[in-house]
């Protein structure tokens, strides 16, 4: 994790130098940060560059080890030097501390200057001498059988099906088939399966199997082609061939000697492209991990018509797509339940039955594998080895995927291939994720938000460090480490690790020192005389009451983040001091009063909180990048200090609360405070969208907005009390609420950069929706917008018709109230998304022009809705009807419009449903 400390260490020096306090105007100062940046940079560039040999070479392991101290001291020096700095007393403290900050950072350049002579003096070296020196596996390559498949095989018969018609389809020209997913989900049985069966064995005339893997050499990959294809029995051949690649590879090899080897590598490839030539051949190109490597083979392989075929199996879908750009990869999915079960079973007991006692259990440990039939059979492995008595099994239930990483050579190893391979920024993101609990859904914007705060990440040029973050993570998806649960519009918006996946993870951020997640059984952590624990994680506040913490403990001295997911019992506070805290996350416990003990971690990048209050001390924080605020009163308002947070980025408050105004002297000329790195801000009310919150916020992407500061209710009222009727509305205020839509709609053109707005009204609803009045206002960039609450006549959807750019819409609890919409006048030309949720509609009439480039439409809790426009079917875009708890007359009328799309060819409609269906009985949240 040395690269990941180097990137934190020049984001904290960044953040200090674009601070510009007055101590900072010394050239030299700044001279020795921008000194101690480029050479943090350039240890970066040669861990990156050495990567790929690293794990094989011992002197480059101790090197990356004295790096990542030596930077981690840089941390520790920076950060506690500036939380004296911002904590003292007066001018006089702060130039004393800054002093002895820039004597120890020069110290700090010096002992850096060291291990940079280490590092000139392996750059110096040849890294081919490097290779030679370490092992090197050669590729496998089996003939033109592939290893046996299973007796009877298990799952993945759908998917089967669909290799097999691709394999015996029509198409004359060369088809590469591509198969993704996951390390262990089966896509080389798969392959297998499909290999053998008997209708591909009669149908083509040539058939080879070569395995690739992440260290091949081209000479393998083509050696394993010419004796499968041309000369299958000439082993001898075969293996002075490779001797003569490995003299080659090892530099041993003279000039002429290479001439001649490389001419007779270029007759080999002709000789199989001809053996190939006017036949129809099926080839597999297994596990595959990189473009080149299929650049190299792909050239063997000739395309002249005879419906030859290719499957191509990876982990990476950006392989899988490079080879073949016009066809989506084949993704496998996880095993059922039941078929997990069926796989364990037939692993432990073949054809006979399995006692009656042992198979709730055993089907228990089967789900507990998440589908992966990897770890399936690794436990099933171990289970072979017990006794088959509910006890045994029982504690093979109660740890799975320890069971699985304790394996040795099996899941572990298989694992581990896929994360090494990940370049050096991505580790630490990955490793990251193990901090959330066991089957999270992770919110994609908490995850992001966490990367950036602890220093992951860079921004260069003009992309933001969370569009970065965001690459990052469908990376990892793309890399089949990461899995994508809900999308919203194209967007990703949550994600989970596969629990075994995540075992392996929170082994190596164990291994590495760079994550701990603990709970009740892991006390034994605290004691293992680790030097720092620069990220904890944990489910359980006892863990704090029942251990005893000193100040020099590293968990005291060290920490960095702390991220908690049920601290209920007792505060973390009353047990351990962070002073230098980056991150810190605990909104599952309440406090009344806001901590002292925060105000004094003036180092926090990430603080979410659930608190009746916000001192003014907060200003203190002068790196906060995000606040997440649940605040328990109604009369809340944020302090002035707010707006003296230069480098906040994500403003959060739920449920609502009124921010402060700034005084006329801030208001004025060079005073005035402005947020420029400020992207989200919710929830505000709406008398908070002035003119000078917003010029003061002009980077504003996402904004959220409370017409009035929200509360919960002490009773539970039925919904069907707040139908749109007079009898039963609320007389509210009147011509002021308009006149605040009003000011605040012609006010959002402060916010050129908005894209997403969210507007949550009175609940109940008000007499007049004033807000009605002023929708033409809505500026004309939004893509998302998400009305809740505001119980708007069907009529005034006319005006969000006029958004072009529109994305995304999302109307909940009441937004537009009335029995009927009718979409008469022009429709949404972009939008992509349509939700319903909580609503009295009860006919709704469209066509496919109203709506030309949908791709879901989403209907929840409509309960009175009589059916879903026929004519929405015949959008060539539509992909997903959604319905949960909705009427059964608006079911019927999705599948009916399913039908209709699949009698006529269109097999790409999906209409999912949730069977809830009834009555709403409890006000919903927005």
């Amino acid at each position: 994790m040395a690269y990941a400390a180097l990137t934190s260490a020049v984001c904290s020096l960044e953040l200090f130098r674009q601070c510009n306090h007055p101590l900072l105007n010394n050239l030299q100062r700044k001279e020795q940060i921008s000194s101690l940046s480029k050479r943090i940079i350039a240890f970066q560039e040669f861990l990156t560059d050495y990567e790929t040999i690293k794990h094989r070479n011992e002197r480059l392991k101790m090197l990356e080890g004295k790096i990542k101290v030596k930077t981690y001291q840089v941390e520790d020096i920076v950060d506690s030097k500036l939380r004296k700095y911002f904590l003292a007393k007066n001018a006089n403290y702060r130039r004393k501390a800054f002093e002895v900050l820039c004597k120890r950072l020069q110290v700090a350049i010096e002992e850096m200057e060291f291990i940079k002579k280490e590092v000139m003096k392996i750059k110096g070296e040849k890294i081919s001498t490097l290779k030679f020196r370490s092992k090197v596996s050669p590729a496998r390559h089996v003939s033109t059988s592939s290893p046996n498949v299973q007796q009877k095989p298990v799952g993945f018969q759908d998917d089967l099906e669909k290799i097999i018609d691709r394999l015996n389809g029509r198409p004359s020209e060369l088809d590469i088939i591509t198969i993704v997913g996951m390390a262990g989900i089966g896509k080389t049985t798969l392959a297998k399966r499909a290999y053998n069966d008997p209708s591909v064995v009669n149908r083509f005339d040539v058939r080879a199997w070569i395995t690739v893997s992440q260290e091949y050499k081209e000479t393998d990959i083509l050696f394993g082609l010419f004796y499968s294809v041309v000369r299958p029995t000439n082993e001898i051949n075969q293996e002075s061939d490779k001797q003569a690649a490995d003299q080659l590879h090892g530099g041993q090899m003279t000039h002429s000697s290479k001439e001649m080897y490389e001419r007779r590598n270029q007759e080999t490839a002709d000789r199989v492209k001809k053996s190939l030539k006017y036949k129809r051949f099926l080839i597999v190109v297994d596990d595959m991990w990189k473009t080149d490597a299929w650049d190299n083979v792909s050239m063997l392989f000739p395309d002249d018509n005879q419906g030859s075929r290719i499957i191509l199996t990876s982990r990476l879908i950006d392989v899988a797509t490079y080879a073949n750009p016009d066809r989506q990869p084949h993704r496998l999915n996880f095993l059922s339940n039941d078929e997990g079960w069926e796989l364990l079973h037939q692993k432990l007991f073949g054809k006979k039955g399995c006692p009656f006692e042992l198979e709730e259990i055993g089907r228990s440990i089967a789900e507990k594998c998440q589908g992966l039939p990897l770890a399936i059979v690794v436990v099933a492995g171990h289970l072979s080895k017990m006794s088959k008595t509910t006890d045994c099994w029982n504690t093979i239930a109660e740890s799975v995927g320890s069971v699985v990483n304790r394996e040795p050579g099996q899941c572990l190893d298989i694992l581990a291939l896929s994360y090494n391979y990940l370049p050096q920024h991505l580790k630490a993101c990955f490793l990251y994720m193990g901090a959330f609990p066991e089957d999270f859904e992770i919110p994609v914007w908490k995850l992001i938000r966490l990367w950036v705060a602890e220093g992951f990440l860079n921004a260069t040029g003009l992309t933001t460090m969370e569009e970065i973050a965001e690459e990052c993570l469908e990376d990892l998806i793309d890399r089949s480490l990461v899995l994508a649960v809900k999308r919203s519009n194209g967007k990703l918006k949550t994600c989970k690790l596969h629990d075994i996946m995540r075992d392996f993870c929170l082994e190596e951020a164990k291994r590495q020192n760079f994550l701990h997640f603990l709970k009740k059984q892991s006390l034994d952590v605290l004691s293992e005389g680790i030097t720092a624990l620069r990220r904890v994680s944990f489910n359980c506040s006892t863990i704090f009451s029942s251990y005893s913490f000193h100040p020099t403990d590293p968990i005291v001295s060290f920490s960095r983040s702390i991220l908690g997911f049920d601290i209920s019992q007792s505060s973390i506070f009353s047990y351990i001091d962070f002073k230098l805290l980056r991150v810190l996350d605990i909104t599952s416990q309440h406090f009344p009063q806001f901590p002292s003990e925060i105000t004094q971690l003036v180092n926090l990048r990430y603080l979410a909180l659930a608190s009746s209050e916000f001192p003014p001390a907060v200003s203190q924080f002068w790196s906060l990048q995000t606040l997440i605020l649940h605040v328990y009163s109604r009369d809340s308002t944020l302090p002035r200090e707010i707006w003296k947070m230069p480098n906040l980025r994500h403003l959060h408050i739920k449920p609502s609360i009124c921010l402060p105004s700034q005084t006329n002297e801030e208001r004025s000329g060079h005073n005035s405070l402005v947020l420029n790195n400020l992207q989200t801000l919710t929830n505000i009310t709406l008398a908070d969208c002035t003119t000078d919150v917003f010029s003061s916020t002009p980077k504003l992407k996402k904004l959220g907005i409370c017409e009035t500061v929200e509360y919960t209710y002490p009773v539970q009222i039925p919904w069907s009390d707040f139908l749109y009727t007079s009898e039963n509305l609320w007389p509210y205020c009147s011509d002021t609420i308009s006149d605040l839509w009003s000011d605040c709609l012609r006010n959002l053109a402060l916010l050129p950069q908005l894209k997403a707005l969210k507007i949550v009204g009175l609940t109940p609803p008000v007499q007049v929706p004033k807000l009605a009045l002023h929708l033409d206002a809505l500026p004309e960039n939004l893509k998302k917008l998400t009305l809740s609450f505001t119980y708007l006549p069907w009529e005034s959807m006319a005006s969000l018709c006029r958004l072009p750019n529109l994305e995304v819409l999302k109307l909940k609890n009441y937004a537009f109230t009335g029995p009927k919409w009718e979409q008469v006048e022009e429709g949404f030309g972009s939008l992509k998304l349509l939700l319903i949720e909580i609503s009295d509609i009860k006919h709704w009439s469209a066509s496919n022009d109203h709506f030309p480039v949908l791709e879901h439409l989403v209907l929840k809790s409509c309960l009175h809705l009589d059916s879903i426009p026929h004519d929405l079917g015949d959008i060539p875009t539509l992909q997903i009807i959604e319905l949960e708890n909705s009427s059964q007359s608006a079911v019927l009328s999705a599948k009916e419009i399913q039908e209709e799309q699949q009698s006529m060819g269109n097999e790409t409609l999906e209409v999912r449903m949730e069977r809830n269906f009834g009555r709403i009985n409890a006000v919903a949240t927005s």
